[in-house]
């Protein structure tokens, strides 16, 4: 993939992640520093490798290397970079992460990293500045460590031909995948192997073959894809391809824009085992479809109209995209470099043309290297160490680098003794990644805004529901009351997350449950994933999976109260008022959530972590008894009766057990007093307290308040 001869030291040759070909550093980089080499695994059960040079102090720089797509499993003392003793003689720790995952990683590979993170901390001491770094689905690992307050402060990322579309990099995927089928209808042992229904069009698991380490080796996608063969002769000298095979052939490079019969190859090779993992591995997709061609127009008017239409399910999507997105919410300080080759057929062109959109140009210098023909990240070592130095010099303080600083760099490198030659080049201008894969009809949903916190039930499922607040910064909180399975002791449950906006849905990754252990300390239990989708402001769907006992399942979910002010006919904004999460330091595991429902009236959801490790929650209405103090009190109650998932039955609720609760709350302080009650005759009992309140949580859109 690149001119040099001096390869890179790698345990098991990986031409996908090869960002430059050589490894000969030591040309230009003095004599080596001293280095402590470090390894272990993480919990996540991905191994990790550290290289720090003598003298490296807590507060220094590290560099996060990031491989590329592998189909590997994960082993030990993964690949620290192709310049790695470049960057140990600068004085910069390296240190890499093999990932739990194979394949499109992306599912964990923040994860990875940030136990990474920690490990480093532990073994060698906090760092400074971090700068993220690799090529092809690395250098898109790197672009979304960015975006991650985890790693931060990230002072800059160096990212060689990131697939920055992220998500719809495998539209290309399933695109190319289905309209094969067209073309190579009815053509004799030309059939791929069908997988499971309904996702006929994707291999079993374990119809993917076990040696597929490295896809862009030729010779193994020959002896594994043997009907593309039949079909195509791809793999056959011109002289034995009959005519049929010739235009089937050129009818599929066509409608891939490939002009390379080696990239055709290997961009089959991703479009059958690739996406095939994508979507069945059940530490990704598990099964659910997040492809859509049903609307979509395409170029090749046989294709167009005979190609399968499939639509996505809309979770599979948001998880998706959530995951493999880069979607440019990086702090203002942070630089980027990012370097194509002109001709990739595998990671095309158009990717840059994403991210130029996503970043702003004074965080971004993006650039091309000319090639004469298609290669995958065919960077020489001075090209590579070009777009290193001139990284370091911007973050250093010098000005923003441009094409021809990287040029000009690069010819410093080739000075020094580096293989060239330099080939930046400012004219190129990449294509818009529409043109090169056809666009998926647009979302008629609104994006989610301030308007959508409230509270959202699932009308068949009335007693549990789930409480939304919009944060700040594309973030949102949930909490989901609701029953515990007939396996978990108790007679209620709740958890709760931070999540992700992505467009009109919302992915809450990392649910938590608290719980506390045989000391009493409350403990954050991992529980699994919930995510919202949302059709308008006041309707959407909910989908939770949850762990063992638990399951998944899929529900439709509709507007039960929202925030004065920020209905769905309102404005995005609204005057302060004490709608948000609230807490006592003193009481941990409990607290309360409040909605405003108008001027008179608060929902409250009172939620209670027990001593002896049981979770309960109180719900109801408390209206305004004094202005002066703005003092409401009502009654909360304690739904019980019914299990989790499949097995809630709405009709055995029973809501006879009470407390009465009184509330005053100022701008970021205030006072809840729960106690006996009066229900139905009989007192009531619950947990008993007095609380003295912090907020937690504002929503968005409610004006700042003052004391």
């Amino acid at each position: 993939m690149g001119a040099s001869k001096i390869q890179p030291r790698r345990t098991k040759p990986r031409r996908f992640v090869a960002i430059f070909i050589a490894l000969a550093c030591f040309l230009f980089a003095g004599e080596l520093a001293a280095t402590q080499t470090l390894s272990g695994k993480t919990a996540s059960g991905a191994y990790y490798q550290i290289k720090v040079p003598d003298g490296w102090q807590p507060g220094g720089a590290l560099v996060l290397y990031q491989h590329g797509l592998s189909f590997d499993p994960p082993a030990p003392n993964p690949d620290l970079g192709p310049i790695v003793d470049l960057q140990l003689s600068e004085g910069y720790a390296v240190a890499a992460s093999s990932f739990s995952q194979r394949s499109w990683a992306l599912f964990t590979a923040a994860d990875d990293n940030a136990q990474l993170l920690d490990a480093f901390k532990q073994r060698v001491g906090t760092p400074g500045q971090i700068i993220p770094y690799g090529g092809s689905l690395g250098g898109l690992v790197a672009l979304k460590l960015a975006e991650d307050p985890r790693f931060a402060p990230v002072a800059g990322v160096y990212s060689a031909c990131p697939p920055a579309a992220g998500s719809r990099v495998w539209d290309f995927g399933i695109d190319a995948r289905l309209a094969y089928d067209v073309v190579c209808k009815n053509v004799s042992d030309a059939d791929l192997p069908s997988g499971k229904p309904p996702l006929t069009w994707a291999y079993n698991l374990d119809d993917i073959p076990s040696n597929l380490s490295d896809l862009e080796n030729e010779a193994l996608l020959i002896q594994t894809l043997i009907p593309v063969n039949a079909c195509t002769g791809v793999n056959l000298p011109s002289s034995l391809q009959n005519g049929a095979m010739q235009r089937r052939l050129a009818q599929l490079k066509n409608f891939s824009h490939v002009t390379s019969d080696h990239f055709f190859l290997v961009d089959m090779g991703y479009a059958t085992y690739g996406l095939s993992d994508l979507v069945r591995a059940p530490d990704k997709l598990n099964g659910l479809n997040p492809f859509t061609t049903t609307g979509v127009v395409y170029g090749d008017s046989a294709i167009d109209a005979g190609i399968a239409r499939i639509d996505a399910n809309p979770f599979a999507q948001l998880y998706f995209r959530w995951a493999s997105d880069f979607r440019g919410r990086i702090p203002a300080s942070t630089k980027i470099v990012s370097v194509h080759t002109s001709r990739d057929e595998l990671v095309i062109p158009a990717n840059q043309s994403t991210l130029r959109q996503t970043v702003p140009a004074t965080q971004l210098t993006s650039a091309f290297v000319n090639e004469d023909t298609p290669s995958h990240c065919g960077f020489n070592l001075a090209e590579g160490v070009g777009g290193w130095e001139a990284l370091r010099a911007w973050i250093a303080g010098s000005a923003q680098p441009s094409v021809a600083t990287l040029q000009s760099s690069c010819q410093t490198a080739m000075g020094a003794g580096a293989a060239g030659p330099c080939r930046f080049d400012a004219t190129i201008t990449p294509p818009t990644f529409d043109s090169q894969v056809a666009p998926r009809p647009a979302s008629t949903a609104p994006p989610v805004d301030a308007r959508y916190s409230g509270s959202w039930y699932d009308p068949a499922r009335s007693g549990e529901g789930i409480e939304l607040e919009i944060l700040p910064n594309n973030k949102a909180g949930v909490y989901f009351f609701t029953y515990p399975p007939a396996s978990v002791s108790g007679t209620q449950a709740w958890v709760y997350a931070i999540g992700d906006i992505v467009g009109n849905g919302i992915e809450f990754a990392n649910v938590l449950r608290p719980l506390r252990d045989e000391t009493g300390k409350v403990t954050q239990t991992p529980w699994g994933r919930i995510a919202l989708t949302f059709d308008d402001c006041g309707s959407g769907a909910m989908r939770w999976d949850g762990p063992a006992g638990w399951g998944s399942m899929e529900v439709p979910i509709k507007r039960l109260s929202a925030l004065a002010g920020l209905n769905c006919a309102s404005a995005t904004t609204t005057a302060a008022q004490p709608s948000g999460g609230w807490y006592d330091p003193a009481h941990s595991g409990d607290g309360f959530l409040v909605d405003q429902l108008d001027a008179n009236t608060l929902a409250v959801l009172y939620f209670v972590l027990s001593e002896d490790g049981t979770q309960s929650w109180y719900q109801g209405l408390d209206t305004l008894q004094t202005t002066g103090q703005a003092s409401y009190s009502g009654e909360l109650f304690e739904p019980h009766g019914t299990h989790f998932g499949t097995a809630f039955d709405s009709s055995q609720i029973d809501k006879s057990i009470g407390i009465g609760s009184t509330i005053q709350l100022s701008c970021t302080t205030g006072s809840a007093l729960t106690g006996p009650v009066i229900v139905n005759g009989q007192m009531g009992f619950g947990p008993f307290g007095n609380f003295s309140l912090r907020r937690l949580t504002t929503p968005l859109g409610i004006a700042a308040c003052s004391q």
